[in-house]
């Protein structure tokens, strides 16, 4: 069944770079990649009906960098829908000189103590997780290898929550290469292009049936 929303609905994002895409400057608040993209089709599709879209992306967050800010920008907002795309920065920080990655452990440890704070404090609230993407050349050419444990974790804490979806960006993202490797999905091997961001919000709208 898909979601239901009324103009008063509150959609809100939350994750790092690829979620904030220059949100902070842009006077809607909602930056230039897939949470635009899906603001703009929910809003085109049904506009008396469509809900507020907050973007809370922060570029270079962690899950950890989430913990720090979650009563603020997340509880505090009283989402009734939170979508959650974090993890890449956990693995690709691991690669900085001196390290700064977030483990494995830590990182499910994490999530699903924020995912806790949602289900105590906002259980009305529908949750959706996002799988991290990719990670891959001209980045370091084993980040998705690494990344592969990351993707993992974020489905076991959404079976664990009996989240609304686990959006499956990762596969999504290593196809989408593989079919079509004259496409820059994401350029820098992290980041994605206006394309990539579209497949982003398309597989966000498919799995929560909004297409």
């Amino acid at each position: 069944m898909s979601l239901k929303f009324t103009r008063e609905s509150r959609v809100l994002f939350i994750g790092d770079s690829i979620t904030d895409c220059g949100r902070r400057t842009d006077p809607l608040g909602l930056g230039n990649g897939y949470v635009r993209l899906i603001h703009d089709y929910l809003a085109a599709k049904d506009p008396a009906h469509a809900p507020q879209v907050i973007n809370m992306g922060i570029s270079g967050n962690k899950v950890t960098d989430l913990r720090d800010r979650w009563t603020r920008d997340v509880l505090d907002q009283k989402p009734d829908v939170l979508s959650i795309k974090i993890g890449i920065n956990d693995v690709w920080h691991g690669f900085k000189d001196p390290p700064a990655g977030v483990s494995i452990e830590q990182f499910v440890g994490v999530y699903h103590a924020l995912l806790r704070q949602v289900h105590n404090v906002l259980p009305h609230c529908k949750i959706v997780l996002f799988e991290p993407s990719v990670i891959g050349p001209p980045a370091p050419a084993d980040g998705n290898k690494l990344l592969q444990p990351y993707v993992r974790g974020v489905n076991e804490v959404g079976r664990g929550f009996h989240v609304q979806a686990v959006v499956p960006l990762h596969g999504l993202f290593l196809r989408a290469q593989q079919d079509r490797p004259d496409i820059a999905w994401a350029p820098d091997g992290v980041h994605p292009s206006s394309a990539g961001h579209m497949l982003i919000a398309r597989a966000w709208l498919s799995a929560l049936k909004l297409l």
